[in-house]
C-alpha cells in the first residue's frame, strides 16, 4: 500500500511538472541579447514600464530607451497575466528583493518571488 501511494504521488507530480514549461525552455524563448554587465539594483523612478515575458523573465523599460532583463531564480507564477507590488525604502529594485504577485481585479495574492540580477538588454527591432 505504501509503495502504491508513493508511485501515485510521483505520477501526479510528474503530470503537474510537464504541464508547465521548464525554466530552461522559458529562458530560451526570450528574444534579444545581453549587452552589458549585470547590476544589482535599478532605480524605480527611472522605470517607465515593466513587461513580463513569462513566469521567469521580465523586462524593465527605462527612461532613455534602456532595457534591463531580470530572470527570476524560480517561477514567478502568474506574473505575465497579473500585477506585482514591491516595497522599498531605497527607491530601487534590487537582486533578491521579494515582490508580491496579485490579481489586479480581485486583489488576491497569487504568490511571491525574488528578482535576479538586472542585465542591460537589447531587444530585436520591431518589424514594420
Amino acid at each position: 500500500m505504501r509503495a502504491l501511494l508513493l508511485i501515485s504521488t510521483v505520477l501526479i507530480a510528474g503530470c503537474t511538472a510537464s504541464e508547465r514549461p521548464s525554466q530552461q525552455a522559458a529562458l530560451a524563448e526570450v528574444p534579444g541579447k545581453a549587452i552589458g554587465n549585470p547590476v544589482s539594483c535599478i532605480q524605480t523612478r527611472n522605470v517607465e514600464r515593466v513587461e513580463a515575458v513569462n513566469d521567469y523573465v521580465a523586462f524593465f523599460h527605462m527612461r532613455g530607451n534602456k532595457v534591463y532583463r531580470t530572470d527570476f531564480p524560480q517561477s514567478c507564477r502568474g506574473l505575465k497575466r497579473d500585477a506585482f507590488s514591491h516595497k522599498t525604502p531605497t527607491g530601487n529594485y534590487c537582486r533578491g528583493d521579494i515582490i508580491q504577485v496579485f490579481d489586479p481585479v480581485s486583489g488576491f495574492s497569487t504568490g511571491g518571488c525574488s528578482f535576479g540580477e538586472f542585465v542591460p538588454y537589447e531587444l530585436p527591432k520591431a518589424e514594420g
